[in-house]
């Protein structure tokens, strides 16, 4: 599926090589079949071969994506095979769109968050469980909307 979004062989073995290998094409198809634009889905497509590569170079596996410290990475990073390092919103969007195939086809867990204590009203606690789960927000962004809630 790989060859409806590039042609040059070594892009091909660059991409199916590494942990992210295998689940590629798959997650190359679900990106034609969500409608996704080439321009777009080859971004995407980087990013989880980047992505799996971190991981690799960490000890890490598909089994327990930590996005976070992907992000952290991408601050900083000078990755040969990322193009030098060059990163943008795609890079991100693309690693959480493949986090998400990846769950969705059973090789990745997605992280239980723990469940939230505190001495807000029910109706704060709620709001935040719902910006966990529905709009997927991190932590220092519950926060922040929490205040404002509070």
């Amino acid at each position: 599926m790989l060859e409806t979004y590039f042609a040059a062989p070594k892009t091909l073995e660059r991409l199916r090589a590494g942990p992210s290998g295998p689940y590629v094409d798959g997650f190359a198809a679900s990106l034609k079949r969500d409608g996704y634009r080439a321009a777009t889905a080859v971004r995407y497509l980087r990013a989880a071969a980047h992505l799996g590569h971190f991981l690799q170079g960490r000890g890490g596996t598909l089994a327990n994506i930590d996005l976070s410290a992907f992000f952290q990475h991408l601050r900083t990073c000078r990755c040969p095979r990322s193009k030098g390092g060059r990163r943008n919103h795609h890079t991100s969007f693309g690693a959480k769109r493949y986090r998400d195939y990846l769950v969705q086809i059973g090789v990745c867990r997605f992280g239980v968050k723990p469940e939230i204590r505190s001495a807000d009203p029910a109706l704060v606690v709620d709001f935040r469980r719902w910006l966990q789960k529905h709009r997927g927000a991190a932590e220092p962004t519950v926060r922040q909307y929490s205040r404002g809630a509070t």
